[in-house]
């Protein structure tokens, strides 16, 4: 009888803390959407194009199509505004829930009575968690934004909505790796197979990331004999390929829902040259150890973390995203939009929660309040106090950069 109450609380707890968060971020986004100016207010005005025979759907239509959709394709603004406004809000929840799924699963090994609660306010705290500022970019630069790496954004409304999907294909996929897939009908690999599409649809950028590291991976023990299973395994990403190389001539070769009338492509640029267009080149290593504190100092003080399966994942990830980044470019009117580094933000999100993930393992076994544990965590918190500060940032200076 107490197993079943335990069982019933656990579950009206987590309803609740699901709930907190939707009311939270319903506020949050539509004081943003609605005061300041963010690529929100653009897409929804992209919308009314669409409804108006102006334009027509991007190839990644579908944030688009979901919010058309659920306006009763109306052209009211507000309309729109309040259904984004939900859809971001849903999300984010469920980006919530999903965190809190892996983590508990990459430590469902360990016992404690503490431990869904810590769970709970770990995954809420990487709702939040942002680049630490320092007195340069804060007060020289006065941007918090614009040339870091943050895990978290609050303005573009279709990677927000991204987010929840491609966490989740990173974790499905994780899964994937553990297991021997024999058919092509196997519903794990279908799963993926299907999180890859709408991935797409959404926005391509994590897939960017996602598809050379992880053929990386599932080549990594490639022998030739046994191209058939390797085949099996990559058959989520042939379709991703497929998929992307037909969005890729919609857009850079037919122009399908472009607001340029000029042509655009992808080109190799100078290295880092969109980040460079926000800050000096020597403040780059800067940038990059103040985004990624919390998991450079956890792997300095753990050397073991670089054996910790899902953290090696997401580190590979990073990588190729940055990279991505680093070296390539549109060309012609989007050369400056910098739509090929969003990537980073997803993969830096999954990096910091597969490294949270990783040291409340270590810090169970341990203890919470050594002086290692208490560094560590004190790096985490100034994560999530940044992502604070960045908020009260946007509302006093009316801008997300």
């Amino acid at each position: 009888m107490n197993i079943l109450k335990t069982k019933k609380s656990i579950i009206r707890q987590s309803n609740i803390d699901n709930i907190i968060v939707f009311i939270i971020f319903f506020i949050l986004f539509f004081a943003i959407a609605k005061y300041i100016n963010t690529d929100i207010p653009a897409h929804i005005r992209s919308i009314v194009r669409v409804n108006n025979g102006e334009t027509a759907y991007s190839p990644n239509f579908l944030f688009f199509f979901v919010v058309n959709l659920l306006s009763f394709f109306s052209n009211n603004y507000s309309l729109m505004l309040f259904v984004v406004v939900v859809v971001l809000s849903l999300a984010t929840v469920w980006k919530f829930i999903i965190s809190k799924e892996i983590i508990d699963s990459l430590n469902s090994g360990i016992e404690h009575e503490y431990k869904h609660n810590i769970i709970r306010i770990l995954a809420f705290a990487l709702l939040f968690c942002f680049a630490i500022p320092d007195f340069y970019n804060f007060f020289v630069l006065k941007k918090m934004y614009l040339g870091r790496t943050p895990s978290v954004v609050w303005h573009n409304s279709t990677t927000i909505s991204l987010f929840p999907f491609a966490v989740l294909l990173f974790w499905k996929q994780f899964q994937l790796f553990q297991k021997d897939v024999k058919s092509l009908l196997d519903k794990d690999l279908l799963l993926v197979t299907v999180l890859v599409i709408l991935n797409i649809l959404i926005k391509p950028s994590f897939i960017f990331a996602f598809v050379p590291t992880t053929v990386f991976i599932v080549l990594s023990d490639f022998k030739l004999k046994n191209y058939k299973k390797y085949s099996i395994q990559l058959f989520p990403i042939m379709v991703g390929v497929l998929f992307i190389i037909i969005q890729f001539i919609s857009i850079y070769y037919y122009q399908i829902g472009s607001f340029q009338s000029q042509k655009s492509g992808i080109t190799i640029g100078e290295p880092f040259e969109f980040l460079r267009h926000f800050v000096p080149t020597w403040y780059l290593p800067i940038a990059f150890l103040l985004s990624f504190a919390f998991p450079i100092v956890t792997s300095v003080y753990f050397k073991e973390i670089f054996n910790y399966s899902p953290f090696k994942y997401a580190l590979f990830l990073t990588i190729t995203g940055i990279i991505i980044s680093a070296f390539f470019v549109e060309d012609g009117p989007r050369r400056n939009h910098g739509n090929l580094v969003w990537q980073n933000i997803i993969c830096t999100f999954i990096l910091m929660l597969t490294t949270a993930s990783f040291l409340i393992s270590k810090s169970f076994q341990k203890n919470w309040l050594s002086k290692k544990m208490v560094i560590l965590w004190s790096v985490f918190i100034l994560h999530f106090l940044s992502g604070i500060l960045y908020l009260f940032k946007i509302y006093f200076t009316d801008s997300y950069y």
